[in-house]
């Protein structure tokens, strides 16, 4: 099958884009990624939202990349949708700004392309996986267990630009996870396809990531439960035990998940507000979980963390 995908990819020219904010350095290396991999009909977009670092100036230079320019800042979700207004191409790759393209990543997600053989979202998931430079995937078709096990990384995804037709662009409401909730939206109408192996996209976890702003506002988890609401519809439980567990599930798990990067970030005063998070649901935590939180929200130190692993801010 990967064979028929390989004499195909050629065919399908790809959207690179890159929505970016006052990050000229790794936005550079990124590019840098990009271009190696490139073909010729491809389109590398990169929309800056009114940085003052200059970013714009630098990337104006560089050939064969378009670069859009807000003068004011419009935000996050707003950049997004100008990607997705902006392409040209049928196959849109969205790639954030501080992460970098692994090699061989582009026809990697042509090859899912190809495989789709028709409008899909293209994403990647790794966690257990070895990575030996086949190409492996799943293929899932619209259903409950698809919609409410998507994975959440959004740097790397790919859609079809007929998708955006048939359920509009990313939510501005959701301003902290409009991708983790478009999503979801998008696979109660169209395929899922996700790349197991090679691995797509060197994600750089550090200070200034934007989850990492997001997460220290006060309504950041409460749209973050509403928004996980509105996917449990998607998928269409109506079992409200069903839901509340489903619910619960997801809030512990992104809880911790925080937590974890948090610690690892050397971020003590958002590991206590998310110590604090993670005890208001103590009913859902085993006793392993309970004592993390109380130690974590009382300290804003997260046992257990590897303090090795601390990455620093850019």
């Amino acid at each position: 099958m990967i064979e028929v995908a390989e004499r195909s990819i050629e065919e399908i020219p790809l959207t690179i884009a890159i929505p970016t904010y006052n990050r000229r350095h790794t936005v550079q290396v990124l590019l840098n990624s990009i271009c190696d991999q490139a073909r010729s009909g491809d389109e590398v977009i990169v929309s800056d939202d009114g940085s003052t670092d200059g970013t714009a100036e630098l990337l104006s230079k560089v050939p064969g990349v378009k670069v859009i320019r807000h003068d004011i800042n419009q935000g996050l979700v707003a950049n997004w949708n100008t990607c997705l207004h902006a392409a040209t191409r049928d196959w849109i790759c969205i790639v954030h700004d501080d992460d970098r393209l692994e090699p061989g990543a582009l026809d990697a997600l042509r090859c899912a392309c190809a495989l789709a053989k028709g409008p899909a979202l293209i994403l990647h998931q790794y966690a257990g996986h070895v990575f030996d430079g086949g190409f492996r995937y799943i293929f899932s078709e619209p259903s409950p267990g698809t919609i409410l096990n998507c994975p959440m990384i959004p740097s790397g995804a790919v859609l079809h630009r007929t998708i955006m037709d048939a359920v509009g662009f990313f939510d501005p409401h959701y301003k902290y996870f409009a991708d983790l909730e478009y999503f979801p939206r998008i696979i109660t109408r169209f395929p899922l396809i996700i790349i197991e192996s090679p691995h797509i996209v060197e994600y750089r976890r550090h200070g200034e990531n934007y989850q990492f702003h997001a997460a220290r506002n006060a309504d950041f988890y409460d749209l973050f439960e509403e928004m996980q609401r509105l996917i449990i519809s998607y998928a269409g439980i109506q079992d409200e035990k069903q839901k509340r567990d489903i619910l619960d599930k997801k809030m512990v798990g992104a809880l911790f998940y925080t937590l974890d990067m948090a610690d690892r970030i050397g971020d003590r005063r958002l590991v206590r507000l998310v110590g604090k998070r993670c005890l208001m649901l103590r009913h859902r935590l085993t006793s392993v979980q309970k004592v993390k939180a109380y130690v974590s929200a009382i300290t804003g130190w997260c046992p257990r963390a590897r303090r090795a692993e601390r990455l620093r801010p850019l």
